[in-house]
Order: structure tokens, then C-alpha cells, then sequence
């Protein structure tokens, strides 16, 4: 199995389909690089697509430490500096697609050409005025006490509502074997950092083409989050997809891949 070792010693487990132009796929919180196996083959044949599981997750060690966006992000740097990746796209889903903007917060776009954002709004967190954040502080602490105390019914539900219409069993069953292999300790670090990130004040920074990816259906995200970032993020393009709700790639993956070809081939150039 393929692992980079970090510098603190962490391994990082990743999985590479082609050449050219490399895309690195950026998972969500408690998932891993695994929810994007319906990209490889549709988009490997002309690009690098680059699955990577961060700290803590799906098939990278489980070390206690660094489970906050901002070290998450530096991880990335590190992976993209070891692989000798030139000239990245960055692609982000839910947590991932804080990591990619952390990233651009630390680093500026050196070495990334391009950022693709899917069904993930500023802040996950309901700040005062903020309506775009699923989490309040009650939710935030009924979801934490689930993990530690009952956490398949929650990541059971979790999965379900990632969804416009509930997947198929063996669907789920994938799904939920790749979160539980997060330890419980970890999962509530990360959930607990990620829905505290509020990147609303940096998002006219990124001056990188970008592509805003949201499902329409609003069981996490409406499209009015996608919107503020267009708003927000100079050249960036909004695409929805009206059968999906959180995750498009996986719900609508041929109408998804289409659209991130079509962006990618438009940016680079059809190889």
C-alpha cells in the first residue's frame, strides 16, 4: 500500500490513477479518499487524479496529534512537496474543501492552479448573522456526545442525510465500514475543529480559478452557500446539481465529472 511518512512521522496513505496534470482530491471529515473511486476512471485517462487520506483517516495512521485544518493543510503542503506534484488542482469536499482554503490562507496558491469546492459553505458553524451553518452549539455537542457514546446510529444518519435519496445498502455499508475506522478520540477533535473554522474573511484572497460544486438538495447546504462564495471568491463559476444533496460526485457522478472536465480542460487545455 502506498504511504508517505510526514516529517513528525505520521504516514499518509494515497492512491494515484494517470498522468498529467495532477488533481488532488481532499475528503471530508471522518471519510476518506475512497468516496471519489466513480472520478478515477472517468478522468484518469487524460489526468493524475490523486486520492489521499488525511491524518486519522480511512488508511493513514491513527496518531493522536494535529487534528486541526490549519496542520491538515500544512500535511497537504508536505504530501504535494514529497510527490514533487507540480501545478496542483486542489479538489475539496465538506471539511476538505476548509483545507483547501487554509491551505491558500498559509501557503498563497504556490504551486495550485486551480481549486474545485464541492457542497461546502464559509463556516460550518451558525454564527450570529451567519445562516449557512449547519451546526449550533446544541447540535454541535449532541453530535460529539453520539460519537463517544453511540456512534453508529449517528454516522448511520450521517451517511443517510448525505444523500437526496438514501443510497443502496452495499452503498452504505462501504461508507460506514471507511468512517469507523477513525478512533472516536479523533473524530470528535475534527469534528469539534472543523465546525468552528470560519473562512469568511479570507475568501477574496484565493485568486485561483475555482469551481463551486453544490447539490440542491438542502439536507446540509442550500445553494444560496454556494452563491456566497461566488460572490465572494473572485473567478470562481457555480455549478448545481439537482438530483444531489451533499455529495454530487457520488449521487450524480457522470454529470459531476462532466462539469469538473469541462473546467479542467477549459483551464489547461483538452491534452
Amino acid at each position: 500500500m502506498p504511504y508517505i511518512t510526514l516529517e513528525d512521522q505520521t504516514r499518509l496513505y494515497y492512491e494515484t490513477h494517470g498522468s498529467g496534470t495532477p488533481i488532488l482530491f481532499i475528503h471530508g471529515v471522518l471519510m476518506s479518499g475512497q468516496f471519489f473511486h466513480k472520478q478515477f476512471s472517468a478522468l484518469s485517462a487524460n489526468y493524475q487524479c490523486i486520492r489521499l487520506d488525511l491524518r486519522g483517516h480511512g488508511e493513514s495512521d491513527k496518531t493522536l496529534h494535529g487534528h486541526t485544518i490549519s496542520q491538515y493543510a500544512r500535511d497537504v503542503r508536505e504530501f504535494l512537496k514529497v510527490m514533487e506534484l507540480d501545478q496542483a488542482v486542489l479538489a475539496g469536499w465538506s471539511m476538505g474543501a476548509f483545507v483547501v482554503w487554509d491551505y491558500f490562507n498559509q501557503f498563497g496558491n504556490d504551486n495550485i492552479q486551480a481549486a474545485v469546492i464541492i457542497d461546502q459553505s464559509a463556516s460550518d458553524y451558525q454564527w450570529e448573522g451567519w445562516e449557512h451553518g449547519p451546526f449550533d452549539f446544541d447540535g454541535l455537542k449532541t453530535a460529539m456526545h453520539a460519537i463517544q457514546t453511540d456512534p453508529l446510529p449517528f454516522y448511520e444518519s450521517f451517511i443517510h442525510n448525505m444523500f437526496a435519496e438514501p443510497p443502496a445498502e452495499t452503498e452504505t455499508e462501504w461508507m460506514l465500514a471507511e468512517i469507523l475506522k477513525q478512533p472516536a478520540a479523533i473524530s470528535s477533535t475534527i469534528l469539534f475543529n472543523q465546525t468552528a473554522a470560519d473562512y469568511r474573511g479570507i475568501l477574496q484572497n484565493i485568486n485561483v480559478p475555482t469551481l463551486l460544486c453544490f447539490g440542491e438538495d438542502r439536507k446540509f447546504f442550500s445553494t444560496a452557500a454556494g452563491e456566497h462564495l461566488r460572490s465572494n471568491i473572485p473567478n470562481s463559476t457555480l455549478v448545481t446539481f439537482s438530483k444531489s444533496s451533499h455529495c454530487p460526485f457520488l449521487e450524480e457522478p457522470d454529470a459531476f465529472n462532466s462539469t469538473l472536465l469541462s473546467f479542467l480542460d477549459g483551464l489547461i487545455g483538452k491534452p
